[in-house]
């Protein structure tokens, strides 16, 4: 119901009436003494009480599944994996990547659920710190007190502008002096990515001028499009803007930028056969379609730290479609 936001919805979806759902909300809410939820809203909000209850419970929930499972199955490692899988995403990862991985996993385990979420970084941190989801998929993943990150893979990242741009008409590789002042459609400066954008024009020797700052990839990627701009972007996120026209890649001398992309979890909880085997199908395949163009010494790199994982690589990709949505 809460992710629905709606009674009737939830209630057919549960077997039952609108008014029996609505009533099993409002003891509820009479059980605990207060209101979990605003219903003078249109669709209805959760109060900051509900909200805390609906995060505590569905770790509860998750954590009550698992312990069942494990017990039902034992040592039967042969058994169908079974269960839901919830996963929170940061946007660009859920985007590029979740689709083709949900279709993997569907096929590998066809008796699993695997759903998931698009948030921000701190809301997808909070999920998993909470309990809400099974686990979380974010760029530049780190480690906390209750928190522990997996590395999964280096993205590429490239040099793209509007083919209307005068670096667009250059031979290419153009060398780092030609980005010398150039405007560039940049990420805000609290942004992980951002620093390390500036990092490695810094050891370049060169200096940007910085038209914009904006706060996610799709925003950064729009405006160099329209305002016929310059920006550093994850390649797969500009890959059908690429193959449309409307931008364009440049190979540029020394410019190498990667971004390491990851999975976290809670310490203290177990996982259930179905998270477990979804997290080892992502790290099985750390190579995806359009990283052949990367050098051997990040190819080897990237390897190194799947084996690292405990995981075997599978080519799990040869059934995946050859192109994923950005």
């Amino acid at each position: 119901m809460v992710r629905k936001r709606s009674f009737s919805h939830a209630a057919v979806e549960h077997g039952m009436t609108q008014s029996a759902a609505s009533q099993s909300v409002q003891h509820l809410e009479e059980f605990l003494g207060v209101k979990l939820i605003d219903r003078t809203k249109r669709p209805f909000v959760m109060t900051a009480e509900g909200q805390k209850f609906f995060d505590g419970l569905s770790g509860v929930l998750r954590q009550f599944d698992s312990l069942v499972e494990e017990v039902r199955d034992g040592n039967n490692t042969t058994a169908a994996i079974t269960g839901q899988v919830m996963v929170a995403s940061i946007y660009s990862m859920g985007l590029s990547y979740l689709p083709t991985l949900q279709e993997m996993f569907h096929k590998a385990c066809p008796a699993a659920n695997m759903n998931y979420l698009l948030a921000h970084p701190h809301e997808v941190y909070r999920m998993v710190e909470q309990g809400t989801v099974d686990f979380g998929m974010v760029s530049y993943p780190e480690s906390t007190h209750s928190i522990v990150a997996t590395s999964w893979r280096h993205e590429p990242m490239v040099l793209v502008a509007s083919p209307r741009h005068r670096l667009a008409s250059l031979s290419q590789p153009i060398r780092p002096e030609d980005l010398s002042q150039v405007a560039l459609v940049a990420f805000a400066q609290n942004l992980k990515i951002r620093q390390e954008i500036d990092k490695q024009l810094r050891q370049l020797g060169v200096t940007m001028r910085i038209a914009v700052e904006l706060d996610n990839i799709d925003s950064v990627k729009h405006a160099a499009v329209v305002n016929s701009g310059v920006a550093i972007l994850p390649k797969l996120t500009v890959q059908n803007e690429v193959a449309a026209g409307s931008l364009k890649m440049l190979a540029c001398e020394g410019l190498n930028l990667t971004r390491p992309l990851g999975i976290i979890q809670r310490r203290d909880v177990s996982m259930s056969r179905a998270a477990r085997s979804f997290i080892e199908l992502i790290l099985s395949n750390v190579v995806w379609p359009g990283d052949s163009d990367r050098d051997d010494s990040t190819q080897g790199k990237l390897e190194s730290s799947s084996s690292s994982n405990g995981i075997g690589r599978t080519n799990v990709l040869a059934d995946a479609p050859a192109s994923v949505s950005s």
